[in-house]
């Protein structure tokens, strides 16, 4: 076909179009609206409408049981429109009901929705960091904070349920050396809340991080958005400088799991994993080898993974042979979801996770540091996983789309896989801060992951 040939195919075809659009056009009836002007439920309830969102709430008070069949006693919808609900119909509100409302050939779909009143604090976080824990039966909320922290200048950042209101207010400065109640309200609805803080004596779990930081504000970025998960998520848990450890000042007497997070220089053996941890986890070492010995867990990522040779729990103090990466400026933006296949698609650590597998934890946007200690696939004959369990007495969790190990367990001290072992999250899709910003889609898999390792090691 030539190319004087192919234009004017191209030319015909859009006259043609043009003209069946224009025809189509001239039957369709869109001069009309589909908008919902007023709802009102048995008589009294009158609906809110969100024109933008398409939704009609209904609120209904806190002890109110008929959803399940509510009169239509008030349904204005725009002149000349329809409506599958009719005004003075009994409609079953157990569910949000779609309201599909159509007007000559125009049609848009509404959610009407019936809520209960509800006064309930969802959240309690303390200094934008410490996550108190809520107990609904008593209406008891209890903050477990470092001794470091001064509790009467305390601002707590609180979540409520939909429409309520809290007295004193979310942001609002208080002294928690006593208990401080929190009345909160939604119309009918009133529940008074008892808040208690804590300072922790006996941690159940720990965050280990750089060398250097004495607090939380002083761990890099991508420590400091490590740790401040596992303070919201991790009950009764705190952070611990490695002072603090040196110094016998923190009390382990009850402390089930150690995370050391470290964004620092990987290396590639037990020597050079020394001479970087120098001041660190080898001044520690007695200190942590005992917690290991007594049945005490373990979370090693980044840089820290080979510290589990150093405490001997890899056969022949063996370690990661393929490792790269450190700056917490972040390096590569990605172009879209960054993931990686799972040993055991049924294993514990995949448990909730977003996405399905393969396993995706970094966002388009996200700007990754691309942090890896790994186990590169030539050292246990070209990706033989069984090969590897047996060369390191480990167990496989995770690994690259080469082969490569990237994620693994090691066995508690006693031998046995489980409570009072170790997980190593080596893989650079192993990340938690971005300094680019980013759309969140997968993300939460890596808390998700986290908080799966804990609760496996700790039972």
């Amino acid at each position: 076909m030539n190319s004087k040939y192919k234009i004017l195919c191209v030319a015909l075809l859009g006259m043609l179009a043009t003209a069946c659009n224009k025809s189509n056009l001239s039957d369709l009836n869109v001069s009309g609206d589909c908008s919902v002007e007023a709802v009102t439920l048995d008589d009294k309830y009158e609906g809110i409408i969100d024109a933008k969102g398409r939704t009609v709430k209904v609120k209904v008070p806190v002890d109110f049981t008929g959803k399940s069949a509510m009169t239509v006693s008030t349904l204005k919808i725009s002149d000349g429109a329809k409506a599958n609900i009719a005004q003075g119909d009994k409609v079953n509100f157990e569910a949000p009901k779609n309201l599909h409302i159509t007007n000559g050939d125009l049609y848009l779909d509404w959610t009407v929705r019936v809520k209960n009143d509800e006064a309930r604090i969802v959240s309690f976080i303390i200094n934008k960091t410490y996550k108190a824990s809520i107990d609904e039966a008593t209406k008891t909320i209890v903050a477990k904070l470092p001794a470091s922290v001064d509790i009467t200048n305390i601002i707590p950042t609180i979540q409520l349920s939909e429409d309520a209101t809290v007295s004193p207010k979310s942001g609002v400065m208080q002294n928690f050396s006593e208990p401080v109640k929190y009345t909160v309200t939604d119309n009918t609805a009133t529940e008074v809340y008892t808040v208690i803080v804590e300072q922790i004596t006996a941690p159940s779990a720990i965050f280990l991080g750089s060398k250097n930081a004495g607090k939380i504000e002083e761990l890099c970025g991508e420590e400091r958005e490590a740790c401040t998960w596992m303070l919201q998520n991790i009950d009764n848990s705190m952070f611990v400088s490695w002072e603090e450890l040196r110094n016998n000042t923190v009390n382990l007497s009850e402390c089930e799991l150690i995370w050391w997070h470290w964004q620092g220089q990987p290396t590639e053996s037990l020597g050079d994993f020394e001479s970087a941890a120098n001041g660190t986890a080898i001044a520690c070492l007695n200190t942590l080898l005992d917690h290991y010995k007594k049945g005490g867990a373990f979370i090693l990522s980044r840089a820290a993974v080979n510290f589990a040779a150093k405490l001997g729990a890899v056969k022949d103090q063996l370690c990661c042979n393929n490792c790269w990466g450190a700056s917490d400026d972040g390096g590569e933006i990605i172009g879209g979801p960054w993931d990686f296949p799972a040993r055991d698609e049924s294993s514990y650590l995949w448990e909730g996770i977003i996405g399905g597998f393969p396993v995706k934890t970094l966002d388009a946007g996200y700007q990754i540091s691309n942090c890896v200690s790994q186990w590169g696939k030539w050292m246990f004959k070209d990706g033989d996983f069984n090969y590897w369990e047996e060369l390191t007495g480990c167990k496989v969790l995770a690994h690259g789309w080469d082969q490569a190990v990237t994620m693994w367990e090691c066995p508690a001290y006693n031998g046995s896989f489980g409570k009072g072992g170790i997980v190593c999250f080596g893989s650079g899709c192993y990340d938690w801060y971005s300094p680019n910003p980013y759309t969140e889609n997968f993300h939460k898999n890596v808390g998700i992951i986290t908080g799966n390792a804990i609760k496996h090691l700790t039972n």
